[in-house]
């Protein structure tokens, strides 16, 4: 008790040092009665601000308040439709995806299998890997994890109805699963498989290499 009595004292003579503090006070609104004479205390006291400050940006938000059914108020007639159909048909579009092949980078590792499918200018829609498909720590790395994290994807694209005429696979890594996402994306979409790029960075008279691990 003693501590809080002190600091109460000391944010009362803070408040005396600092003027701007002093605006700001407790206000508590009591009614003894049912009438509502709160409510409309408080309406009065809104109704004056405004008529105090009109340029005020709070204006709507008073007619809102003490004027209900103002032009603040929308019912839900009066909101403007918005129609999905045009924004899908528009991402579908060569204006927003791009003309060219579609890209599959797939990122074999020896911890993980990365799948991401990308645009013609290269925006990202889908993405899985052996994580999302509920595999875990070393298994994230396995054949079968790379395999369902295709399929994962694929599903991926259905349901976003991504009707991809061509695509181009680029690989990085050689982990595990390399072969397992390429055999089940080309076993759903072989037809359409383009071109084959392998992206793995491999050094040449570069930095110098780890030491070599003794078992």
């Amino acid at each position: 008790m003693w501590s809080l009595a002190r600091a109460a004292s000391s944010c009362y003579k803070s408040s005396n040092i600092t003027p701007a503090l002093n605006g700001f006070r407790q206000t508590r609104w009591a009614s003894n009665d049912s009438t509502g004479n709160t409510l409309s205390s408080l309406q009065d006291i809104l109704a004056d601000a405004k008529s105090a400050k009109p340029e005020s940006p709070l204006g709507d938000r008073f007619d809102y308040i003490t004027k209900p059914g103002s032009s603040a108020q929308q019912t839900e007639s009066d909101k403007p439709e918005f129609d999905m159909s045009g924004v899908a048909a528009y991402l579908q579009s060569t204006s927003y995806l791009g003309d060219g092949p579609y890209r599959l980078h797939i990122n074999a590792t020896f911890n993980n299998t990365i799948l991401t499918l990308t645009s013609p200018k290269g925006q990202v829609l889908a993405s899985t890997s052996g994580g999302t498909a509920g595999f875990k720590k070393a298994a994230r790395s396995g054949y079968e994890a790379a395999h369902q994290a295709t399929l994962q994807l694929i599903a991926k694209m259905q349901e976003k109805n991504l009707q991809i005429v061509n695509y181009h696979i680029i690989f990085k890594g050689f982990g595990p699963g390399r072969d397992a996402a390429f055999k089940a994306f080309v076993a759903t979409y072989g037809n359409s498989c383009k071109q084959l790029t392998d992206a793995t960075p491999v050094p040449f008279g570069g930095c110098r290499p780890k030491k070599a691990r003794r078992l």
